[in-house]
């Protein structure tokens, strides 16, 4: 499980493209990225969750997001962002 913190924008979205890289050479049959630390996502982070997501699907790795709070899932929600990437309530954890 990834557990980001702090806002996801320009500066935070190669660390996360680095660290979803780094789980997913670990062949995982799950990748759960936590935000419930994360307030801000800007259209950068958007980017880098659908990368992730990309790469997680390309890799055979389910891929989730959790801990998604009510700003980020309005914001999820106006992206469309919610109808590409499986969002859950509770962590895999």
């Amino acid at each position: 499980m990834l557990v980001p913190a702090g806002d996801l924008d320009r500066d935070s979205a190669e660390q996360l493209a680095a660290a979803v890289d780094a789980d997913l050479r670990e062949s995982p049959a799950l990748l759960v990225v936590e935000l419930t630390h994360v307030p801000f996502c800007d259209s950068s982070g958007i980017v880098a969750l659908l990368d992730a997501h990309a790469d997680a699907e390309r890799a055979g790795v389910e891929f989730v997001l959790t801990g998604v709070g009510e700003h980020l899932r309005q914001l999820f929600r106006i992206s469309a962002l919610d109808q590409v990437i499986r969002i859950v309530e509770e962590s895999h954890g």
